[in-house]
């Protein structure tokens, strides 16, 4: 099965308080997000559908994994 999608939203707990600063400073930061699609979130518009995804990890540009 072939994906294709432009943005995905994160919801972060820990560190949320230093990145946003960072964010806002317009510093981007590299992050991989490691999950499993579990759900639909969204209904189809006629262009994108948006789905949960249950988060195993996330490792940002610096090395740091998060679990």
């Amino acid at each position: 099965m072939k994906l294709q999608s432009d943005f995905a939203l994160l919801d972060v707990k820990r560190g949320r308080h230093k990145l946003l600063q960072e964010v806002l400073a317009g510093h981007r930061r590299p992050v991989t997000i490691t999950g499993y699609l579990v759900a639909p979130l969204s209904a189809d518009d006629g262009t994108s559908r948006e789905f949960q995804v249950d988060v195993t990890e996330v490792v940002t540009g610096d090395k740091e994994v998060v679990r």
